[in-house]
């Protein structure tokens, strides 16, 4: 059987630089790794993928890495659906998928620097987007790659991501243009992230435009029980509200039960479409968002040498 030293050998290289070429590490020329590549497929080289940890570091593990904060937010149907997507990809490149969560960012900062330092790891895939961000700054540190699930936060930066400004901007189009609307509100959870902030940026736009009132709701972290209630009490004053915007799946779940409760159903849009199919009926649209496209988007850009982005595109379904 073909070996690496077999190769490092017809080569002329160590045996560190052939493991490291057939890997595509960015610090070996493209010259030498496609001579590298080329020699294996002659030898009949095949690589052990359950044991590909090798000298130099390098390893075929893509690490997936949440956002700080509650375990809960693994499952949420947009990560799972992200994470099939990524899982598909890896697959078809013999790549291993790990995960790295935590409940801050501290703790989240000392599992990928284990990550990278016992499980040798080199490819990371964050699937959220922060400026000033301790993970990000440990990975320039470390010279790891790594690719956004979101907007860039400087100029170079890998990433992939929707239009969210635009999708905004359509879904309050959508809300006049279908259901007429005169007073709106829209729902988001957690207006630091980026993702959030430019939805809500766009919807407002859309609603500026065409003089329509539009609130906004930022729901404060606090138990289920008590978010429910003061959510209901906020409900109960709004009763002239004729269009609702939830910025994900389970707040417009959330919201349109209490809706129900309160026997006021109005026209409900949600980012990203609901699995369990409680979220239904006449009045309800989704903007899909792809999230599973996304995953393997992520995947092929990380692996990427040109390291060009790519923009999902949505739509706004029934």
């Amino acid at each position: 059987m073909v070996t690496i030293r077999d190769i490092a050998k017809r080569a002329g290289v160590s045996v560190s630089t052939a493991s490291r070429a057939l890997n595509d590490h960015p610090k070996i020329s493209m010259k030498t790794r496609k001579k590298i590549k080329q020699l294996a497929d002659e030898m009949g080289y095949l690589p052990n993928y359950n044991a590909k940890t090798l000298t130099n570091g390098v390893s075929n593990a893509v690490s997936v890495v949440f956002p700080p904060g509650e375990m809960s937010t693994s499952a949420n149907p947009f990560y799972v659906d992200l994470l099939m997507g990524i899982n598909q990809q890896l697959r078809a490149r013999n790549g291993v998928l790990s995960v790295a969560i935590a409940t801050t960012s501290d703790e989240l900062v000392q599992n990928v620097a284990s990550l990278i330092s016992q499980g040798l790891i080199r490819y990371f895939i964050l699937l959220y987007s922060k400026r000033d961000d301790p993970v990000i700054a440990l990975l320039k540190q470390q010279d790891v790659r790594y690719v956004l699930v979101g907007d860039p936060n400087e100029d170079g930066e890998a990433y992939v991501n929707n239009d969210n400004h635009l999708a905004g901007e359509r879904v309050g189009d959508y809300l006049i243009d279908k259901f007429d609307v005169h007073r709106t509100l829209f729902v988001e959870s957690e207006p630091e992230l980026g993702f959030e902030r430019k939805r809500r940026l766009g919807f407002q736009a859309s609603m500026k435009r065409a003089g329509v009132d539009a609130e906004v709701l930022k729901l404060p972290k606090q138990s289920q029980q008590h978010l429910d209630q003061a959510v209901a009490q906020f409900l109960r004053t709004r009763q002239t509200l004729d269009g609702i915007v939830t910025t994900d799946d389970l707040l417009g779940l959330m919201i349109y039960q209490l809706m129900w409760q309160l026997g006021h159903t109005v026209p409900l849009i949600s980012f990203n479409r609901n699995k369990t199919g409680m979220l239904m009926g006449d009045q309800v649209r989704f903007v899909e968002l792809y999230p599973q496209q996304m995953g393997e988007a992520a995947v092929r850009v990380l692996f990427n040498e040109s390291r060009q982005s790519e923009v999902i595109p949505f739509t706004i379904e029934r």
